[in-house]
């Protein structure tokens, strides 16, 4: 990991996805380092290696008193890494976890139900 000694807050980040639509999402840490889920596994990474030369924008802050179970969670995830899963194991379940809310995907949902409609006017 790396360190500094300037102290950011902790929040939800997000960033154009590498390829396709969408956005990537991660968890700002205290140190400014990021914290998020790839293919490949958990990651806590510079914020220069998460942003990938894209423009990187908060979604939203963890309310101060968060901040220690936070930091046990990214703790026990990297620890103990899971696999990735698309429709409920990816980078919003895993940075919406972490801030302590339930996990959930907003882009995935709004995909399914897009097929969904799109499956009924097809067939209706």
């Amino acid at each position: 990991m790396i360190f500094t000694t300037r102290q950011f807050p902790i929040r939800i980040v997000s960033r154009p996805k590498l390829s396709g639509i969408g956005e990537h999402w991660g968890v700002q840490l205290p140190s400014g380092n990021i914290a998020h889920l790839t293919p490949t596994g958990e990651q806590v990474v510079s914020s220069e290696h998460f942003a990938q030369g894209r423009k990187v924008k908060e979604v939203r802050r963890a309310a101060p008193e968060q901040y220690a179970q936070i930091m046990q969670r990214v703790t026990l995830s990297v620890q103990n890494p899971g696999r990735y899963r698309l429709f409920d194991r990816n980078c919003e379940t895993y940075a919406t976890w972490l801030m302590g809310e339930k996990p959930q995907s907003p882009q995935v949902a709004g995909v399914v139900a897009l097929g969904l409609i799109a499956a009924f006017l097809r067939f209706a």
